[in-house]
C-alpha cells in the first residue's frame, strides 16, 4: 500500500460507481473509501481543512477524468491511490499526480500541514522553509520554460533558413539560462 493509514482512520467501504454518473463506468473496476484523516481520527487540529479523505480507485487504464469527476461530486480534499501505484490530489485547482516508488507519509501538526506535505511529496519538494504556493509557482514556471524549450527545438528542426534557426536558438538559449537559474535555486534550497 502506498500509504499507511492509522487503524482509527480506516473506513474501508466500497462506493457505488453510479453515484458519480460516469459517462463510461466500465473504465472503473472499483472505488473504495480507504480512510478519513480528521481531528477525531488522527488527533490533529484542523485550520481550514476539516478532513482529508483517502480513496482507492482501481481501473485498467488510468483516466484523469475519473479523478476530476469524483472531485466535482465530492467537494472535499481527497488523496487518490490509483491501482496502488499512482497517487493524485487536487491543489490550487490542478490535479497533481505521481507514480509512487515508495510510500506517502502522514506528516504535519495540523490537517492543513498534512495536505501540504502530501502535495510536497507528490512534487518531490523537500524545502519546508518556503510556502507551498510559492514552490508550486516555481515548479509551474520550470514546467512552462521546459515546454517553451521543447517547442523551440521543434521549430528549429523544421526551419530551413539559417538566420531564423539562429534567432530561435538564441531565444532557446535565454529560456535554458532561466531554467538553469531556477533549477539551481531549487537545488540550493533543497539541501
Amino acid at each position: 500500500m502506498i500509504i499507511g493509514i492509522p487503524k482509527q482512520a480506516l473506513v474501508n467501504r466500497i462506493i457505488p460507481k453510479d453515484r458519480f454518473n460516469f459517462q463510461d463506468a466500465t473504465k472503473i473496476n472499483r472505488i473504495r473509501w480507504l480512510g478519513k484523516l480528521a481531528p477525531t481520527t488522527i488527533n490533529l487540529p484542523a485550520k481550514t481543512i476539516p478532513e482529508i479523505q483517502i480513496f482507492s480507485v482501481e481501473m485498467p487504464e488510468f483516466d484523469e477524468k475519473v479523478i476530476v469527476r469524483i472531485l466535482d461530486k465530492v467537494p472535499q480534499v481527497i488523496l487518490f491511490i490509483v491501482n496502488d501505484e499512482l497517487a493524485a490530489m487536487r491543489y490550487d485547482n490542478q490535479v497533481i499526480m505521481k507514480e509512487m516508488a515508495g510510500s506517502l507519509e502522514i506528516r504535519g501538526i495540523t490537517l492543513d500541514d498534512v495536505r501540504d506535505n502530501f502535495v510536497r511529496q507528490l512534487l518531490d519538494l523537500s524545502d519546508l522553509s518556503q510556502p507551498l504556493a510559492q514552490q508550486i509557482t516555481q515548479v509551474r514556471e520550470i514546467q512552462r520554460l521546459q515546454l517553451e524549450i521543447n517547442k523551440l527545438n521543434q521549430q528549429i528542426t523544421r526551419t530551413v533558413q539559417t538566420n531564423k534557426r539562429q534567432a530561435l536558438a538564441r531565444k532557446r538559449y535565454e529560456f535554458e539560462q532561466e531554467l538553469r537559474r531556477l533549477n539551481n535555486q531549487n537545488q540550493r534550497r533543497n539541501k
